[in-house]
């Protein structure tokens, strides 16, 4: 890991790019922790991975005539990934399972 001065100006690019990368990973579970999430959403579960932070959610899917979201539990759960880009916090649609590519820190899925 990089913590000093003289360590960051020897860095290859790509421990550089990993830096990035894990800091932009914990800037995103950061922001997720402080904000509550939107009333069509419910948090199952939540995992932190080297890019970002998963989250397995049910959904609301906005249609009036939906019966699923009207009577009972919503659509899903479906794996979502939330991740910083350009400043924004931004999440993308994973599916019902996490592919092998995405990497989880700590327990495995």
């Amino acid at each position: 890991m990089l913590t000093g001065g003289t360590q960051i100006e020897n860095a290859t690019a790509s421990d550089l790019e990993d830096l990035r990368n894990r800091i932009e990973a914990e800037l995103a579970r950061r922001e997720l922790a402080e904000r509550k999430p939107p009333e069509d959403r419910q948090v199952v579960v939540e995992r932190p991975t080297t890019t970002g932070t998963l989250r397995l959610e049910h959904v609301k899917c906005g249609k009036n005539r939906c019966k699923k979201c009207a009577e009972g539990p919503t659509h899903g759960p479906y794996w979502y990934l939330y991740f910083r880009r350009n400043g924004k916090l931004v999440s993308k649609y994973i599916g019902k399972m996490i592919p092998d590519e995405l990497e989880v820190r700590g327990t495995p899925c």
